[in-house]
């Protein structure tokens, strides 16, 4: 169990951190109950430790930093490929495809890219990028540039609802049975929570490293999802939970 040890700033810093490695995230009311201090004192102790870099900051407390675009995107490069390939065949001719942000929608964009009968609409500039020569037809969600290059705003929530999406294509920060889906940052998943409520059929695009995680900011259960597509079996508690819930698991290894 981890105790407050004390109401300095390092002390409550050490406290926090520990909070984070042992939680994967921090509640900022819950911490300054525990530290017997004001939510304000937490909170400028976050932004302290966020400007460090040793944590992110989100709404309501913070999760541990999620790793630049550019070094995740080369990491589990052949599983995230084959998981592409896989969501590609599930895609037919004429489909409206909501795709989403991060480093396996981006393999997905690229394997969709080469056809010429799908409307795509995205916030990321990473997945429209990939469409830039495709005679597919691509809508990009604008808004304000987020560190992972997607746009993000909450004005175009009622455009957004103009949009049927046929199929969803998900990523996500962690997957588990209890927790359900969850992400890194508020902004993102409100797009995500958005376009969510306009799709006919969800599909998760996760390589097994995301599987039995949680992150800071919570999408939903399990069992908004149709389809989850990843390269390894997910562990028997998850697994169990989906497939009670209706979801296809399909591995690519």
């Amino acid at each position: 169990m981890v105790e407050a040890t004390g109401h300095s700033i390092e002390d409550r810093k050490r406290y926090i951190l520990d909070l984070l490695h042992r939680d994967g995230q921090v509640d900022v009311a819950r911490t300054a109950r525990s530290l017997q201090v004001s939510e304000m004192t937490v909170r400028r102790d976050l932004a302290r430790l966020d400007s460090e870099g040793v944590l992110q900051r989100v709404h309501g407390g913070a999760t541990a930093p999620r790793p630049r675009f550019s070094k995740r995107v080369g990491v589990m490069v052949e599983a995230k490929s084959a998981i592409a390939r896989k969501v590609a065949e599930l895609i037919v001719s004429g489909d409206t495809v909501g795709l989403d942000s991060g480093t396996s929608c981006r393999a997905v964009a690229a394997e969709l890219a080469p056809r010429d009968d799908l409307l795509i609409v995205t916030n990321s500039i990473q997945a429209a990028v990939e469409f830039q020569y495709s005679r597919s037809s691509v809508i990009v969600l604008g808004g304000m540039l987020t560190s992972e290059a997607t746009l993000v705003s909450g004005d175009l929530v009622e455009k957004r609802r103009q949009l049927q999406l046929n199929k969803l294509v998900l990523g996500c920060g962690g997957l588990t049975a209890l927790d359900g889906i969850s992400y890194f940052d508020v902004a993102e998943t409100e797009v995500r929570r958005s376009l969510l409520g306009q799709s006919d059929t969800v599909i998760m695009a996760a390589d097994h490293t995301k599987l039995g995680q949680r992150k800071g900011v919570v999408l939903d259960r399990i069992d908004v999802l149709d389809v989850l597509v990843t390269d390894k079996e997910p562990d028997r508690d998850l697994r169990n939970e989906l497939l009670s819930a209706g979801v296809e698991i399909v591995v690519t290894g």
